[in-house]
């Protein structure tokens, strides 16, 4: 069933949906990495403690842009 929402209550829906479509992506990747080889994650230049590090540091630079 579709719910007419009035306009102002789109926009934030949208950037919602968007900042939690990020937010999965980035778990996402934060799961692969974490279940990589370390030595695959030597070939890409990253340690495991980098994963969160460049994770949330990713995510706090497109908040700021």
């Amino acid at each position: 069933m579709l719910v007419n929402l009035p306009l102002v209550a789109v926009g934030p829906l949208v950037d919602w949906l968007d900042r939690r479509a990020d937010q999965k992506a980035r778990l996402k990747a934060m799961d692969e990495l974490s279940d990589a080889p370390d030595d695959m994650l030597s070939d890409i230049g990253i340690s495991r403690d980098d994963i969160t590090t460049y994770a949330f540091r990713s995510s706090a630079s497109r908040r700021r842009g």
